[in-house]
């Protein structure tokens, strides 16, 4: 495998991810408009014009033996999906048929639903409620269909909700009156994020390291978990937050009550990637 990370999705991700991977590797990255492709480009990065459903043939020109980073996110309001899904499977595909040397997909824990109770590891069985969370699992089997015929490597990285220096949900929740203050939070910091995507890009492909009997923990885990080591109370997080920021607080009912609502349990995850992250409690992350 050689030192070429395609990125496909130059988002907010993305660009975190781009800036920490430049040093080591050539990054060809995806956007979808000529003037942000022009703006991305530099000594260290390509940018590259493309749209989920384009003709992938110059973006899969790109993949051959390299990394590819899949981090398109189908919207959350959209819930008419089977066209992002089916392109998605397409660009899959054709990125296999163009020797792609690994996958890492850029899934969401939203794969469990959000009517569990329950501390869920990387071996839980998804329940997906919403359109964006089907799609996902859909895409995630179909990575895992092709791991096992043999045909790529996969690692598919289901993540917490998005937190960092410039992102954090309180600001969205400033002010406003919510009930279920009880529910338990899942969050992960955007700097733990791309520790734990730099490790898998970094570790030897089980594609190029098939005839080597040594193999790393991550070269024979597919799933992976990011989120925090705690998970606070939602009404009493929050609260927090708001007061720490100086902006108006949001109001919860229920926050007096037993703690409910699943609970992601990353602890596996974080330990096979040899990683201790950073901001394990939430309270960091404000």
């Amino acid at each position: 495998m050689n030192n070429k990370l395609v990125i496909c999705g130059y988002g907010w991700l993305g660009r975190y991810l781009g800036k920490a991977m430049s040093a080591t590797h050539t990054i060809i990255a995806t956007t979808r408009s000529k003037e942000k492709a022009l703006k991305i480009s530099d000594k260290h990065i390509k940018g590259l014009v493309f749209n989920l459903g384009d003709d992938t043939i110059t973006l899969c020109d790109e993949v051959s033996d390299a990394t590819l980073v899949l981090n398109i996110p189908p919207g959350r309001r959209n819930t008419q999906l089977d066209d992002f899904t089916n392109s998605m499977l397409a660009l899959i595909d054709n990125a296999v048929a163009a020797n792609v040397a690994r996958i890492i997909f850029i899934s969401t824990t939203s794969v469990y639903g959000d009517a569990r109770d329950d501390e869920l590891n990387e071996h839980v069985s998804t329940q997906p409620e919403t359109a964006s969370a089907k799609a996902h699992v859909a895409i995630e089997q179909h990575l895992l269909d092709l791991k096992t015929n043999a045909k790529v490597d996969v690692k598919i990285v289901r993540l917490a909700g998005l937190t960092g220096p410039d992102r954090h949900p309180v600001n969205s929740l400033s002010g406003r009156s919510l009930n279920a203050g009880n529910k338990r939070i899942n969050l992960v910091h955007i700097r733990d994020v791309v520790a734990a995507l730099k490790t898998l890009i970094l570790a030897a492909s089980s594609k190029a390291d098939s005839s080597n009997s040594e193999t790393s923990k991550t070269d024979s885990t597919d799933l992976y978990h990011l989120c925090s080591l705690q998970h606070p109370k939602r009404g009493e997080y929050y609260t927090q937050a708001a007061n720490k920021k100086g902006i108006p607080a949001p109001t919860f009912s229920e926050s007096d009550l037993p703690p409910t609502g699943k609970v992601i349990d990353a602890k596996a995850s974080w330990d096979l990637l040899g990683i201790v992250p950073d901001y394990a409690n939430p309270d960091d992350m404000i």
